[in-house]
């Protein structure tokens, strides 16, 4: 599974601008005619609802926008530099790495075709022509353009679907997302067999909604142990929880408050979340 990259994107730099004089038949003389350099592209991040991963960025982590060309004579200017945008999945969070290791938060893309400029290209130097004045009517100087911004991201998908079935490793979830919906997951009766999470679309009464499986969640998690920190933040969009209990285990109460207090731990407005309580296994003669 690939739903957090870090990848550095660098905005095209400003072209020069340039020290060039009017050259005509008649005009020997002539007053300063050189132009700008064009802008450099920014660098943006765009949600696409065809791209399903970011595993393209895995194979590539720098992306850097085009260079704005520098100015030419007569005044004219260079050309801008082409933009570059990046597709994301619809849900994907996008911040800035920091040094001191918390992310800052640009955007959060919920929305198809949403988008946010990441990096901003430089701006582009003046030509000659700006410098011209009454005490220096031949100016010799233009300005370099602007070197682009810079920046590592942090890039990271969130499933969004309206319920999600949480529980410890082995508590039946997949089974009772491939009843409740079309979805196919792994089924066996060993630990951590679902690896990622599993979308599947349910209908109640002809109204449709979506289901996610959630994985990997045992003690520990919202330290990262298991498959804790990959999965704990697909919570985060669900607007509900079923919390699945195997009614099979020697603490089912218990187990359920310890999964609880790690959601909690990972991310207060977890804890929050409306929950429907299910106990599983209760055809079992120790859990009747």
């Amino acid at each position: 599974m690939f739903d957090r990259v870090e990848i550095v994107v660098k905005a095209g730099s400003g072209g020069d601008g340039v020290v060039n004089f009017r050259r005509e038949k008649f005009v020997p003389f002539g007053g300063p005619d050189g132009g700008d350099g064009g802008h450099g592209g920014h660098v943006l991040i765009m949600a696409d609802p065809t791209v399903t991963s970011l595993r393209k960025f895995e194979s590539k982590r720098v992306y850097r926008a085009a260079d704005g060309k520098a100015g030419k004579g007569r005044r004219q200017h260079g050309k801008k530099g082409e933009k570059l945008i990046l597709t994301v999945p619809v849900g994907t969070v996008v911040a800035y790495k920091t040094q001191i290791g918390d992310d800052t938060l640009i955007s959060d893309l919920e929305q198809p075709d949403q988008q946010i400029v990441v990096v901003k290209g430089g701006k582009g130097g003046w030509g000659n022509t700006h410098f011209a004045s009454s005490t220096n009517q031949a100016p010799q100087i233009a300005r370099k353009g602007e070197v682009g911004e810079e920046y590592s991201i942090i890039l990271e998908m969130r499933l969004i679907a309206d319920v999600g079935i949480i529980g410890y490793p082995n508590a039946g979830k997949s089974t009772l997302l491939a009843a409740a919906s079309a979805a196919k997951p792994k089924i066996a009766d060993y630990p951590f067999t679902t690896r990622e999470p599993i979308l599947g679309v349910a209908e109640v009464d002809q109204r449709n909604f979506v289901l996610a499986e959630i994985p990997g969640l045992i003690n520990g998690a919202h330290l990262g142990r298991g498959l804790g920190h990959d999965f704990l933040r697909h919570i985060m969009r669900t607007k509900i929880l079923i919390h699945l209990i195997d009614g099979s285990s020697v603490s089912p109460g218990e187990n359920m408050m310890r999964l609880n207090a790690e959601l909690s731990l990972f991310d207060s407005a977890l804890a929050q979340k409306p929950q429907l309580v299910v106990i599983n296994k209760i055809d079992l003669p120790q859990v009747q």
